[in-house]
């Protein structure tokens, strides 16, 4: 988690992601707290999100699941690689910045080179992105049937700014 709130732009980029909001708002309002009382009744993007940026800051629950949320649907659990692994061609800003708050890998700032993703971390690992599914939008509703594999392709490219 990063010591600053998320920017703008990393909320738009969270709100463009159907799958990301709607299953934040699917765990927040499946507990017994209050949180769940706020957040069952809505359904529409613009109040799930209103009230997630308004709570983030301030409600280490919600900042938890909107994280995990992040770690788990967008990045397919894979934060213990570095970015450039996932094959994330040319990811939209908003992406990166929750990467980087997820990770600590800096994706952006002083001395990184326009088009290249990835930091110097440990590489031992020895795997790559290779064979990334190509951009298609996603149709499907329901969680349960999004086939893991291709999700961050299509998230990635299906929904991203397009400026830098």
């Amino acid at each position: 988690m990063s010591a600053t709130p998320p920017p703008a732009y990393a909320w738009d980029w969270f709100a463009r992601q159907r799958l990301l909001w709607r299953e934040v708002r699917s765990r927040l309002s499946g507990t017994g707290s209050p949180t769940a009382a706020r957040y069952s009744p809505l359904e529409e993007r613009g109040e799930v999100v209103s009230l997630l940026r308004a709570d983030y800051p301030v409600d280490e629950f919600v900042r938890t699941t909107v994280d995990a949320v992040v770690a788990e649907v967008a990045f397919l659990g894979r934060t213990d690689r570095r970015f450039v692994e996932l094959g994330v061609r040319t990811a939209p800003r908003g992406m990166r910045w929750w990467w980087t708050a997820l990770t600590g890998e800096a994706l952006d700032g002083p001395g990184r080179q326009p088009g290249r993703t990835g930091g110097p971390r440990d590489a031992t690992s020895g795997r790559s992105g290779a064979g990334e599914p190509g951009a298609q939008q996603l149709t499907l509703v329901d969680l349960a049937e999004v086939d893991p594999e291709h999700a961050l392709g299509d998230i990635a490219e299906g929904y991203g700014d397009r400026h830098r």
